[in-house]
């Protein structure tokens, strides 16, 4: 009888670390402690890449925030399929160091939330035909200015 209980009990432990290991990171797990509602700062042109997008990042400072509670995403094409992500902070003006998407990452954002500092991004994986394969999703968390690698989930499309 204990040797049928014990092997339930290591069952059901396994059974859960594995559930825990699929879990999906929630908006809720990384609250931010408040939203910028303040004065927007104005666009901070001493990175070599707001110089460059400096029509679309000062568009973006016009919206609300959609990330980490005081960054707005914006989003631009740069060729066929192709999608340049960036951040830009509300308060400071300064870009976020963290870029997704364009011709050498096809790293698509595709959620944030202004109370959370939980981004999603997707990726699609290809074979030599252009046919979507597998998907990745990766879940990052902004930790000190920095966007950290938490988790990575493979899907079927």
């Amino acid at each position: 009888m204990k040797k049928i209980i014990l092997t339930t009990l290591l069952l059901a432990s396994c059974s859960m670390a594995a559930q825990a290991e699929n879990k999906s990171p929630k908006f809720t797990d990384y609250p931010v402690k408040s939203v910028y509602t303040g004065k927007t700062a104005k666009l901070d042109l001493s990175d070599p890449s707001a110089k460059m997008f400096r029509t679309r990042l000062s568009d973006a400072l016009k919206e609300k925030p959609d990330f980490a509670g005081e960054y707005v995403s914006t989003m631009w094409g740069c060729g066929a399929d192709c999608r340049s992500y960036s951040f830009i902070s509300k308060r400071t003006g300064k870009l976020l160091d963290a870029y997704f998407g364009g011709e050498s990452n096809a790293e698509d954002v595709v959620a944030t939330n202004p109370k959370s500092r939980l981004l999603v991004t997707e990726q699609e994986n290809k074979d030599e035909n252009y046919n979507v394969e597998s998907i990745t999703v990766r879940y990052y968390v902004l930790e000190n200015g920095k966007l950290k690698l938490i988790k990575t989930q493979k899907t079927k499309p």
